[in-house]
C-alpha cells in the first residue's frame, strides 16, 4: 500500500518542481531589477552653458534612459524649464510645462518618449543650454528558466548606479520560502 501512495505522490512532485523552477527565476529577477538610475546633467560641472568640452547632445547619445530612471540638474542662478518640442527648437522660455528653480532639481522619467528641457536664463539657451532626453519603451519580461543576468551597465561618467528595493527583495524571499513550503509538504 505504501508503494503506491508513493507512486501516486510522484507526478503532483514532479508538477510542483516544474512549478517552482518557473516562478522562482522570475520573483528573484523582479527583486534584483534596479529602481532607476541617477543621471547628472552637465557632470561634476553642472547644468551651464556649454563650453568647448561639453555638449549636451552628445550626453544624451552616449546614455540609455529608461522609466524610472531620473535626471539631477545642478545649478547656480539659473532654472530649468520642461518644454514641448517647438519652444524647444524656438528656445521659447514664456509657456513652459514646468519650472524649477531650487538649484538642484531631480527630474523622474515617468513615461517613455521625449522630454525637452532649456536653461531659464535669458540667452542661455541660444547658448546651447538645451537638452532632449529619449526615454525607451520597455519590452514586456518574459519569465523565463535560464541564467539570470542583470541588466548591461556602463562605465560612463555621470550614470548613477541601481539598487534592489528592500520590499521586492522581502516579497521574492517569502514567495521564494512558500514554494518551498507547500514542496516540502508534498515529499
Amino acid at each position: 500500500m505504501a508503494a503506491s501512495n508513493s507512486s501516486a505522490l510522484l507526478p503532483v512532485l514532479a508538477l510542483a518542481g516544474v512549478v517552482f523552477l518557473l516562478v522562482a527565476p522570475a520573483v528573484v529577477a523582479e527583486a534584483a531589477a534596479p529602481q532607476g538610475l541617477e543621471f547628472h546633467v552637465g557632470g561634476p560641472r553642472g547644468w551651464r552653458v556649454p563650453d568647448a568640452n561639453t555638449s549636451y547632445g552628445w550626453w544624451t547619445m552616449k546614455n540609455r534612459f529608461r522609466v524610472g530612471d531620473h535626471l539631477y540638474f545642478k545649478y547656480t542662478n539659473d532654472s530649468v524649464l520642461l518644454v514641448d518640442r517647438t519652444a524647444f527648437d524656438a528656445c521659447n522660455t514664456t509657456e513652459p510645462l514646468a519650472t524649477f528653480d531650487d538649484g538642484g532639481t531631480k527630474f523622474v522619467l515617468d513615461r517613455p518618449g521625449f522630454f525637452c528641457f532649456i536653461s531659464g536664463e535669458p540667452g542661455h539657451c541660444e547658448e546651447g543650454q538645451r537638452l532632449i532626453v529619449r526615454v525607451m519603451v520597455q519590452p514586456a519580461i518574459v519569465a523565463t528558466p535560464g541564467p539570470a543576468s542583470g541588466p548591461a551597465t556602463s562605465a560612463q561618467p555621470d550614470h548613477g548606479g541601481g539598487h534592489s528595493s528592500g520590499a521586492a527583495t522581502a516579497v521574492a524571499a517569502a514567495a521564494v520560502a512558500a514554494a518551498l513550503a507547500v514542496f516540502a509538504s508534498l515529499v
